[in-house]
């Protein structure tokens, strides 16, 4: 069995013991689930290897706001109806990622630290784009680093 097989192993074993978490994280996310879904580890790795040779190509800008700058930017989100690659925390890479066709039902409420504590990718289907939000407190001030990946 090569290194990548027993990787793929481990990473399945652990993701059943976090999947309840990781659905209700998603919930937290897309409340309706309507027309979601987590897609397999082998898929997972050749999104990500998609996007990683494609994001090459693409713009990068990064910038800080606060936390309560989160709702402007998934409300601008949910506009886009596009079909999406979503990463949550770490758990996608135990469970696989979340693929959404329409941000319709995307909660621009969310607030990091109930559930989802620190970290959401959001990766355009077609790879033109991707918008990464992590958050993290300085102080009780809540901020989130938000990096953006685009056609010029």
């Amino acid at each position: 069995m090569n290194q990548y097989k027993k990787e793929l192993l481990y990473r399945k074993a652990n993701g059943k013991k976090l999947l309840n978490e990781y659905l209700g994280k998603i919930a937290s996310l897309f409340p309706t689930g309507d027309r979601s879904e987590i897609i397999p580890l082998e898929e997972t790795d050749a999104v990500l290897d998609r996007f990683k040779a494609a994001s090459t190509q693409l713009h990068q800008k990064t910038e800080r706001i606060s936390g309560s700058g989160l709702h402007v930017e998934l409300s601008a989100m949910k506009d886009h109806h596009r079909d999406m690659y979503v990463l949550i925390d770490e758990d996608w890479r135990y469970c696989g990622i979340l693929r959404v066709k329409s941000t319709e039902s995307l909660n621009v409420d969310f607030e990091f630290g109930n559930k989802i504590l620190n970290d959401i990718v959001f990766i355009w289907a077609d790879m033109s784009a991707a918008i990464s939000f992590d958050f993290f407190e300085v102080s009780g001030n809540r901020l989130i680093d938000v990096k953006r990946w685009g056609v010029r």
